[in-house]
C-alpha cells in the first residue's frame, strides 16, 4: 500500500494547522522507557505526527504487562520493549525515523541521547530514580523540557520540568546518598480507594502498584497533548512547582 503521510494526518487538521503538522514531523522526542506510559505516549505522539523518536528500555515485555501496555501481546513476550515498540510504531507511519536503544538509558548514552532530542520524556522505573536524576540533569545542562507521568489507581499524574524551574531532586526529595525519593510525591494526595495495606506494600516494596489499562491510557494522553501544544504553540504546558493529578474514580482534577 503507497504510503502518504499527507493523508495519514489529515484528519488532525483543524485542530493543528499544516504549519503545525509540519513542525511535529522535524521534532525529535526521547522516550526513556516504553512500558506501559511511555510506550502508549509514543504511540500517541505518533498519531499526532511527530516525526522522529529515540526509545530507550532494557526490559522484555511479560505477561504481566498484557492489561496495559501497548505493543504487548503473545507475539512481543519475551522481546525488548524498546524493539517491539519500534516495530509497531512503523506500522502505523513507515516513515517514521526512529532510534532504538535497547540497553536503556545508561551513563554511556544519556548525554547523546539527550543531545539528538528536542524533548524529553522520563517514564523509567521509580524504583530507580537514580536513573532519573541522571537523565534530568544532562536535560538541563541542555536546556530541555523533560516530561514525565505516572498511572495512579485510577487516575494519572503529569509532570513538566522546564529548564531553571523546580527539579526532579527537589520535588521528590532525591536522597544522594541513598538513591531513593518519596513516591507519595507522585501524588497531590492518597486516593480513598487505596487500602492501606496495598500502599504499605507497595512503598516497602513487597508488590507492585496496581496498574489498569484505563489511567496508561490517560498518561499517555494528557502527556501527548501538553508536548504537541508546547511544540505547535498552542499553549505552554503547566510546570513544575505546579503537576496535574486527574482521577477518573471521582472525576477530580487537580492542578494546583
Amino acid at each position: 500500500m503507497k504510503n502518504d503521510t499527507t493523508t495519514i494526518f489529515s484528519r488532525n487538521i483543524g485542530l493543528i494547522s499544516e504549519k503545525g503538522q509540519e513542525l511535529l514531523a522535524d521534532t525529535c522526542i526521547a522516550i526513556a522507557g516504553v512500558g506501559g506510559d511511555g510506550g502508549l505516549l509514543a504511540e500517541r505522539l505518533v498519531r499526532f505526527g511527530i516525526g522522529k523518536l529515540i526509545l530507550a528500555d532494557p526490559d522484555t515485555f511479560e505477561t504481566t504487562n498484557l492489561n496495559r501496555q501497548f505493543a504487548s501481546n503473545k507475539n512481543s513476550l519475551g522481546k525488548n520493549k524498546a524493539v517491539a515498540v519500534a516495530m509497531e510504531l512503523l506500522l502505523i507511519n513507515p516513515n517514521l525515523k526512529i532510534s532504538v536503544y535497547s540497553e536503556g538509558i545508561t551513563k554511556e548514552n544519556v548525554k547523546e541521547i539527550v543531545k539528538a532530542a528536542d524533548i524529553v520524556v522520563d517514564e523509567l522505573e521509580y524504583s530507580l530514580p537514580e536513573l532519573s536524576v541522571m537523565l534530568h540533569r544532562e536535560a538541563r545542562k541542555n536546556n530541555k523540557h523533560v516530561f514525565m507521568g505516572a498511572n495512579i489507581g485510577w487516575g494519572a499524574s503529569t509532570f513538566c520540568f522546564a529548564p531553571g524551574g523546580k527539579t526532579f531532586e527537589e520535588h521528590f526529595g532525591y536522597n544522594e546518598k541513598t538513591k531513593t525519593i518519596d513516591p507519595l510525591a507522585y501524588l497531590k494526595g492518597l486516593p480513598s480507594y487505596f487500602e492501606t495495606e496495598v500502599i504499605e506494600n507497595v512503598l516497602a516494596g513487597k508488590a507492585p502498584m496496581p496498574a489498569v489499562a484505563s489511567s496508561v491510557s490517560l498518561v499517555a494522553s494528557v502527556i501527548a497533548n501538553e508536548i504537541i501544544f508546547f511544540i505547535v504553540g498552542i499553549r505552554e504546558p503547566l510546570t513544575m512547582p505546579q503537576f496535574l493529578f486527574i482521577d477518573l474514580f471521582d472525576l477530580s482534577i487537580n492542578k494546583s
